[in-house]
């Protein structure tokens, strides 16, 4: 009643048409996911790998600002070509080490000249008189750091629990070129991240709504299915294209690391064919900002004989192109360019700065999601538990870790049915994953070796 204190219950939202006055609104985010701060699970969890910072190219001759994981740093090679990344404010009087100058060894503050090896050591404090302890007593904060394929890598992690530098087998031939990719999204990493377990978009976001971004064989609904692997998870896509069918493997490797397939219009046949993938990293820069650095094979030479791929082909005509390229991963066009042709960018960023979980509707199209969400739990789990998360590598590594990542295309006949190609489509996925998983395809970029051919005997109904 009027005047009184009384407070208006909100009914139960109902399901029905124009019920958007009853819907929650109060989403929380999953902080235990999301949250990358030190001391938060997420955190501690991603403090544990190695991780891109920037690209080699970005350390000029002036220290690169840098922010990775909520923690403002700096980034440089000094004349020596060590690399450091150290805590941005000066220990003396908190001044940026982005205004610092680098040494032969290590950065020299700019304000009272205070300088700092790439270990946090402290080398000179000029104006100090001569026998100050403040040399003995005093370290910067710093990170160890290291290069590989053009970036650099920080671990951020305790020192005692360093893991051993992981190498992927990606691109392992003599003088391999590629291209460096290097983007920001105001969100949180996750979103980003788990994009790429989610398949099914690419026949919508890529190819049937907005015009063709990919080839046409995107666009076709594919089977699918999600694997755990050694280093974390893949999914296994096949498409029905005319008379073949086309197998895309995509790896996720943990935790926020994924390789690629290359672009393949599933028109010639090719098997276990790793040209043209990419490789990158997405990394919070902190709750709700994140970074994606990596890199796309460009393989501008390699032919195969025998092959009829659409790197082939395309490469045979004197065209060239690099994987998926940046369509749609950047906010670069107009607000109106991507409404009218959005991509991934769009997709990620607009659930919000850290999207809420309890929003959504999952299917079965999101089991990918899914899991990668429940291996990210059970990694942040084991650190907290003081126990090795998967892809955690505490003893001394043999060769490189190997990936799933590929395109292959076999002509197989339609079947009599939708059901039975569909099932003759699951059937031919899981046959070939299984034969890279026993060795019977190589698992090293071809160049050197290159599987021999197969047959694909459908199974009877």
């Amino acid at each position: 009643m009027a005047g009184s204190n009384a407070t208006t219950r909100r009914p139960r939202a109902r399901k029905g048409p124009y019920g958007g006055y009853d819907r929650k609104r109060d989403f929380a985010t999953d902080d235990y996911l999301t949250r990358v701060g030190r001391g938060t699970p997420g955190g501690e969890y991603l403090r544990r790998y190695w991780h891109p910072v920037c690209l080699s190219s970005q350390l000029t001759d002036v220290p690169r600002r840098i922010r990775i994981l909520g923690e403002d740093l700096v980034a440089f090679r000094d004349g020596r070509g060590k690399l450091g990344v150290l805590e941005l404010h000066c220990s003396h009087r908190g001044t940026s080490l982005e205004f610092g100058k680098v040494e032969q060894c290590g950065i020299r503050c700019c304000y009272h000249g205070w300088q700092f090896d790439v270990d946090g050591r402290i080398l000179d404090t000029p104006g100090e008189p001569e026998g100050s302890p403040i040399k003995k007593r005093v370290w910067h904060g710093a990170y160890p750091a290291r290069e590989w394929m053009g970036l650099v890598f920080a671990y951020m992690g305790p020192p005692e629990a360093a893991p051993e530098f992981p190498v992927y087998d990606a691109f392992e031939r003599e003088n391999p070129e590629f291209v460096h990719r290097y983007r920001e999204s105001p969100c949180n990493w996750i979103q980003v991240r788990e994009n790429e377990m989610d398949p099914i978009h690419l026949a919508f976001l890529h190819t049937r709504l907005f015009g063709v971004q990919f080839q046409p064989v995107y666009g076709e609904i594919p089977t699918m299915e999600w694997v755990e692997t050694p280093i974390g998870m893949a999914y296994l896509t096949v498409r029905r294209w005319q008379d073949y069918l086309y197998l895309r493997v995509n790896d996720m490797i943990m935790p926020n690391v994924v390789r690629v397939a290359g672009i393949e219009d599933a028109e010639g046949e090719t098997v276990f064919d790793r040209r043209g993938s990419a490789l990158n990293w997405v990394v919070p820069i902190d709750d709700t900002h994140t970074l994606n650095i990596g890199f796309g094979d460009i393989d501008k030479d390699l032919l195969l004989d025998g092959r009829q791929s659409y790197t082939d082909r395309m490469k045979r005509q004197g065209v060239y192109t690099v994987g998926a390229g940046d369509v749609g991963q950047t906010g670069e066009p107009s607000y109106e360019q991507r409404q009218r042709a959005p991509g991934d960018w769009d997709a990620w960023t607009s659930q919000g700065a850290i999207a809420s979980h309890k929003r959504e509707h999952l299917g079965f199209t999101d089991q990918g999601v899914v899991m990668y969400r429940k291996l990210l739990r059970e990694g942040m789990a084991a650190v907290e538990a003081g126990k090795t998360p998967k892809n955690l590598h505490l003893k001394k590594l043999v060769g490189p870790l190997l990936t799933y990542c590929h395109n292959t295309v076999k002509r197989v006949p339609r079947a009599a049915t939708e059901t039975t190609d569909r099932a003759n489509a699951v059937a031919f996925g899981r046959e070939i994953f299984k034969r890279i998983r026993e060795g019977q395809l190589a698992k090293r970029h071809p160049g050197a070796e290159y599987p021999a051919d197969f047959e694909f005997t459908p199974p009877k109904s």
